[in-house]
C-alpha cells in the first residue's frame, strides 16, 4: 500500500508539472526519424497527437521494418557513423551488446537521472555501462511473464477455467501433466507449441551467467521440469514447433495449440495479428509449477551519437517514456507494459478493469503484481546465444533417449562452446571498464 500511494503521489505531481513542463519546451523544432520494429509504430502514433500538442514544431517520420532487419540497419549504421535514425528501438535482447556503445549518446547527459526513481532498478540498471558511468537507453516496457490458455478448451474437457482456479491445479508438475493429458488430441490438438518452452521459462530473466561469468544452469525444480517436458513430449502432447511459428499462430488462433507462455505484450499479439477473433476464449495466469516471477523481454529507446537532432530526440524520447499520458497511450494501443512506474496509478483503470478479450478478466493487474516481483538480475552479450541452445539441446536429448540430467549437461556444454568467443569479449569489455573480478 506505501508503494501504491507513493506512485499515486508521483504521478499526480507529475500531471500537475505536465503543463510547465509543456510551455518551457513548446518551442523545440527539428525533424526525427524514429525507428523500430512492429507494434512499436502503433503505439507512437496512439501517443503522437499529446506529443504533437507539446512539440508543436517537431516533425517526427516513424521509419519501421521488422525486428531483425531493424537491429541489423541499426548496427551497421552505428559502425558506419551514419544512416541511423535518431530515436532508435532497442529490443531487450540486445541491450547487454549496446550498453557500452561510444556510438549511442550518454543519455545523462541530458537529465536521464531525473527519471531513476520512476523506473524499477531491474529494468532500469541494464543500460547502464560497465563501468557504471554511462547510460546509453531509457526502457520502455517490461514483459512479466503470463501462462496464457483457451479458457472454451479448458470448459469443452471439464478443466476449470478461472484462473485462480487454474493456478491451483498447475501448482504443481503434476497438475500441469493433468492438464496437457486432458486437453492434448495427439496428432489433432496439442497443449504447448513445444515440450522445450517450460524448461525455458525458467530461463526468462536471461540471467544465464552470475558477475563472475560462471554459467548457471541449475535452478530449482529443473529437474522436475525437464522431466515433465519429457512427459509431453513421449506422448505426442506438444506440436514440436516454434512458438512464434506460422503453424503456432494458425494452432493458437484455431484452438488446436491450447496454451502458450510469454510477456504480458502477447496480449496484443492475440487481439491483432494471432486471433482477433478470438474474445472470449483466452485466459491468463502466472507461470505454473511455482516458477518465479520473471520478464521475458520488453524494449528500449536509445538516441545515436551521430544524431543532428539530439535535443528533438530528446524531447520525443522522454515523452513517449517518462510521462503518465505518454506510456499509457501506447500501452491502450499495443498492451506495451510501462515500464514508467507513475504510468500504473495514473490511469488505473488501463491496469485494473476487466478486458472483455479475455473474458472479463484483468490481465494487466497479474502483471502488475509480477512485475513488482521481478528480481534484478545479471545480463551478458552472451544471453540470446545461450537462450538459442535450450530448444536445441532438449530436443536432441529427448530424441536420444537422455536422462533430464543429461540434457542439462549437454545444454551446459552446447552453450559454453557456442559462447565462448562471446565469452571472451564480454571479459575484455569488463577488464576495460576496470570491474573484471575474475583471473
Amino acid at each position: 500500500m506505501k508503494r501504491f500511494v507513493t506512485l499515486l503521489l508521483v504521478a499526480i505531481m507529475a500531471m500537475l508539472s505536465l503543463s510547465a513542463f509543456a510551455e518551457v519546451n513548446k518551442d523545440i523544432e527539428g525533424y526525427i526519424e524514429v525507428g523500430g520494429w512492429p507494434s512499436g509504430d502503433d503505439a507512437f502514433k496512439a501517443a503522437l497527437a499529446g506529443f504533437n500538442e507539446m512539440y508543436p514544431n517537431i516533425e517526427v517520420e516513424l521509419v519501421f521494418t521488422d525486428t531483425t532487419s531493424h537491429h541489423q540497419s541499426l548496427q551497421t549504421s552505428l559502425t558506419a557513423g551514419s544512416g541511423a535514425p535518431d530515436v532508435a528501438m532497442v529490443e531487450g535482447a540486445y541491450i547487454a551488446q549496446y550498453k557500452n556503445s561510444l556510438a549511442l549518446t550518454d543519455l545523462n547527459t541530458l537529465g536521464a537521472q531525473d527519471y531513476k526513481d520512476d523506473f524499477g532498478p531491474f529494468k532500469w540498471n541494464q543500460a547502464i555501462s560497465d563501468d557504471g558511468t554511462r547510460m546509453v537507453a531509457i526502457p520502455w516496457d517490461l514483459g512479466p511473464t503470463l501462462y496464457y490458455y483457451r479458457s472454451d478448451v479448458f470448459e469443452e474437457v471439464g478443466l476449470p477455467t478461472d484462473p485462480d482456479e487454474v493456478t491451483a491445479l498447475m501448482s504443481t508438475w503434476e497438475g500441469v501433466l493433468e492438464v496437457a493429458e486432458k486437453v492434448s488430441i495427439p496428432g489433432k490438438r496439442w497443449f504447448l507449441p513445444s515440450a522445450a518452452y517450460p524448461y525455458q521459462w525458467l530461463f526468462i530473466n536471461r540471467d544465464y551467467y552470475n558477475e563472475n561469468l560462471d554459467l548457471v544452469l541449475e535452478r530449482p525444480g529443473d529437474i522436475d521440469c525437464i522431466n515433465a517436458c519429457l512427459e509431453i513430449r513421449k506422448n505426442g502432447w506438444d506440436m514440436n514447433v516454434d512458438m512464434w511459428s506460422s503453424e503456432a499462430y494458425a494452432a493458437y488462433e484455431a484452438g488446436t495449440c491450447v496454451s502458450v507462455a510469454a510477456g504480458s505484450w502477447f496480449s496484443g499479439f492475440l487481439k491483432t495479428d494471432i486471433d482477433p477473433d478470438g474474445a472470449g476464449h483466452w485466459r491468463a495466469t502466472a507461470l505454473p509449477a511455482g516458477m518465479p516471477a520473471t520478464n521475458w523481454g520488453g524494449s528500449f529507446l536509445v538516441i545515436p551519437e551521430q544524431s543532428q537532432e539530439k535535443e528533438a530526440a530528446w524531447a520525443f524520447l522522454t515523452y513517449m517514456l517518462c510521462t503518465a499520458k505518454g506510456q499509457n497511450d501506447m500501452f491502450a494501443a499495443v498492451d506495451y507494459f510501462p515500464a514508467y512506474e507513475p504510468a500504473w496509478t495514473a490511469a488505473p483503470e488501463l491496469y485494473t478493469d476487466g478486458d472483455p478479450y479475455f473474458g472479463g478478466q484483468a490481465p494487466n493487474a497479474l502483471a502488475a503484481d509480477i512485475a513488482s516481483k521481478v528480481p534484478a538480475v545479471y545480463n551478458t552479450i552472451m544471453d540470446t546465444t545461450a537462450e538459442g541452445y535450450i530448444y536445441s539441446a532438449f530436443n536432441a536429448g529427448a530424441e536420444a533417449g537422455e536422462t533430464a540430467e543429461q540434457i542439462r549437461e549437454r545444454l551446459g556444454k552446447d552453450i559454453e562452446v557456442a559462447c565462448a568467443e562471446l565469452k571472451l569479449q564480454q571479459i575484455q569489455n569488463l577488464k576495460d571498464a576496470g570491474v573484471w573480478k575474475g583471473e
